[in-house]
């Protein structure tokens, strides 16, 4: 799946095929009540739940490959641990009936106008603006980055091509019957968005609404799961955590085994003390090196 994709947007046929051979129902529905359950702020889902679902799966297989190191620290639960892969698959299933609700639903249809009237309204204006008939400030003010909010550009477009209406009459390819076109496809889709309206004739599809923020929910529960796997693999991996479990939307590990400088390397070849064994000191420093490690990353685990 491309990343950065709209929360509601139409994904293409090969991210879906993906999605299918990776999506598992089982999953969703081991996953359904935690993630309901979740309190706090939801992450929209906006990723590449494929990758997600490799790395999460690479991350458990270095972190429990340790399993008996792991279940010793505080707060841990190594089941949640080992089940994470099968939710990243509860998410991809999730994602999937996003696409289903939509496709059930007038949704993907004015979606799909939307998007080509913004097109045409953004390329008018930057156009204009190229022209000094509008400010850029202003065609830049009047839409955000991407398809992340296809009804806000459509509405902000819309105000912007009204405020200058007169100033543009004649030279605008863009007519009032195109701006009263697009706030109209824009409220329609606001108002499905807003409120799930009526169910499906079937009963089987939740609603588009519903669907969408139940996917949400999922990544959200992944993304604070994977958190403490991330943590645990602090733990046992010091610097190179990331080379070990990498962070969910990783594409190549991002960090390198550290170089020491040439101070420490000095100080690694500092003779120990008299009578001090390096059995006695290895332990304590590598104690150390974690606790200072641990207190640079946040290590906090809830208590049991």
């Amino acid at each position: 799946m491309a990343g950065g994709q709209h929360a509601t947007a139409g994904l293409g046929p090969d991210d879906i095929a993906e999605l299918e051979a990776l999506g598992s129902e089982p999953g969703y529905d081991v996953f359904l009540a935690p993630a309901r359950a979740l309190e706090g702020p939801v992450e929209e889902c906006r990723s590449n739940i494929a990758l997600a679902f490799h790395n999460t799966k690479r991350g458990v297989e270095s972190v429990l490959a340790r399993e008996a190191e792991v279940a010793a620290l505080p707060g841990v639960n190594v089941e949640e641990l080992r089940e994470l892969p099968l939710l990243a698959q509860g998410l991809a299933w999730a994602a999937l009936r996003v696409q289903r609700d939509m496709r059930a639903s007038s949704f993907g249809t004015l979606f799909d106008r939307a998007q080509q009237l913004r097109r045409k309204l953004l390329k008018t204006a930057e156009a204009l603006a190229e022209a000094s008939f509008l400010a850029a400030v202003d065609v830049t003010a009047a839409h955000g980055e991407g398809h992340r909010d296809v009804v806000g550009d459509c509405l902000g477009l819309v105000a912007l091509f009204r405020r200058h209406e007169e100033k543009l009459a004649g030279r605008s390819p863009v007519t009032p019957e195109d701006v009263n076109e697009v706030e109209r496809v824009a409220q329609q889709l606001r108002a499905l968005l807003a409120a799930p309206g009526e169910a499906r004739d079937d009963g089987t599809s939740p609603l588009l609404f519903e669907a969408t923020e139940t996917r949400d929910r999922f990544w959200t529960l992944l993304t604070r799961r994977h958190d403490v796997l991330w943590r645990c693999g602090a733990w046992l991996f010091g610097r190179d955590v990331d080379m070990h479990v990498p962070p969910l939307l990783a594409r190549h590990p991002l960090v390198r085994a550290v170089e020491p400088t040439s101070i420490e390397r000095a100080k690694q070849q500092t003779p120990a003390k008299r009578g001090a064994t390096p059995i006695d000191y290895a332990p304590d420093s590598n104690v150390r090196s974690k606790v200072r490690f641990m207190v640079k990353v946040g290590f906090d685990f809830p208590s049991r």
